[in-house]
C-alpha cells in the first residue's frame, strides 16, 4: 500500500469572500511559499505527499487546496457560469487570508491555466510559474485538439454516466486515470482505487463548472508575452489531452521560459515523475527569487 492518500484528513475550510476553499499548508510559515494548484476536478490531497515532503524539506511553505466546485469546497454546479478569472480571484482571496503577499504557483492542466490567469492580472502575487501538462488555450484553433481515441472513451463515459453504486464509481475513476496516463510511469492501480475512494468519500461531483471555466475563458495565446515571471513549463509527449504542442507553444510565447519535455508522459503526474523533477523544479524556484 502507498501512502497516495495519506493526508486526505487533513486541512481547514476558509472563507475566501464568495466560497470558502478547503486547504491544507504545511512547513514554516516563515518558508517561501509554493501553492500546488491542481487540475479540474482534482482535490487538493491527490498532490503526491512524497512531493510534498520533498519541497517542505527544502524550506518551502507549501499550500494545497480545492478549487471552488470540488472536493470539501463549495459546490456550485456545471450551471454557476464562473471562468478561470474567478478561480483565479479565489486564489488571491487565500493569499489574503493566509497573509502571503507572492508565491509560487506550481499548476497542472486546470491548475496551470489559473496560474498564467494569476501571471497576467494578478502579476504581484507571483514569484514564478510551473505550468505542468497545461495550455494556452484549451479550446484553440491554432493549437491540436485531445487524441481521438481518449476523445471516443471520453464520450462514451459522457453518455453511460457514472455507475450509481460506490465501488463502481471508484472503478469508473480508475479507468479515467488509466485513459490519461502515458507509458513513462507504470500506473499504480492500488493507489489509485485508495485516492478514488477518498476522493469519493470528500465531495466528488460527476459534474461541475470546471470544464465550462476552461472552455468558456479566452485564450492566453496572444498574451503569454505579458508573463514577466521565471518560469517552467513542463509537458509530456504522450499527453491525450493536451497533445505537446500546448507545452511547446507555451514555452516559446513567455520570454525565457525553460522547457522540459518528458518522453511518453501522459496526463498525469504521479509521484516517481514528480520525485524525478523536484531537483530541477527547486533550483527554479530558487533562482526565481533571486533574479
Amino acid at each position: 500500500m502507498t501512502d497516495a492518500a495519506r493526508d486526505v484528513d487533513r486541512g481547514r475550510l476558509i472563507d475566501v469572500g464568495p466560497v470558502e476553499l478547503w486547504v491544507d499548508d504545511v512547513g514554516s510559515a516563515s518558508g517561501d511559499p509554493v501553492v500546488l494548484l491542481a487540475g479540474a476536478d482534482t482535490p487538493g490531497f491527490r498532490w503526491a505527499p512524497s512531493f510534498v515532503d520533498q519541497l517542505v524539506a527544502a524550506g518551502h511553505h507549501v499550500i494545497r487546496y480545492d478549487h471552488r466546485d470540488c472536493g470539501r469546497s463549495t459546490s456550485l454546479g456545471p450551471e454557476a457560469g464562473y471562468l478561470l478569472d474567478d478561480l483565479a480571484a479565489d486564489l488571491v482571496g487565500l493569499l489574503d487570508r493566509l497573509t502571503i503577499g507572492s508565491a509560487h504557483l506550481v499548476g497542472r492542466a486546470m491548475g496551470g491555466m489559473v496560474a498564467q490567469v494569476m501571471g497576467l492580472e494578478h502579476a504581484d502575487r507571483v514569484a514564478s510559474l510551473t505550468l505542468l501538462s497545461t495550455t494556452a488555450g484549451v479550446d484553440d484553433e491554432r493549437l491540436p485538439g485531445p487524441d481521438e481515441g481518449f476523445v471516443d472513451k471520453m464520450m462514451q463515459r459522457l453518455y453511460a454516466g457514472p455507475p450509481d453504486d460506490h465501488a463502481g464509481r471508484v472503478q469508473w475513476l480508475v479507468e479515467l486515470a488509466e485513459s490519461m496516463a502515458g507509458t513513462a510511469y507504470r500506473l499504480d492501480l492500488e493507489a489509485e482505487v485508495v485516492l478514488a475512494d477518498a476522493q469519493l468519500r470528500t465531495g466528488w461531483s460527476p459534474n461541475s463548472g470546471h470544464g465550462g471555466a476552461a472552455f468558456g475563458s479566452p485564450s492566453r495565446l496572444e498574451r503569454l508575452g505579458e508573463i514577466q515571471h521565471p518560469t517552467m513549463v513542463v509537458h509530456g509527449t504522450a499527453d491525450p489531452v493536451l497533445p505537446i504542442e500546448h507545452g511547446k507553444a507555451l514555452a516559446l510565447g513567455i520570454d525565457g521560459a525553460v522547457y522540459i519535455e518528458v518522453e511518453r508522459l501522459g496526463h498525469e503526474a504521479p509521484a516517481a515523475f514528480l520525485k524525478e523533477l523536484t531537483p530541477s523544479l527547486l533550483h527554479h524556484l530558487a533562482h526565481a527569487r533571486q533574479g
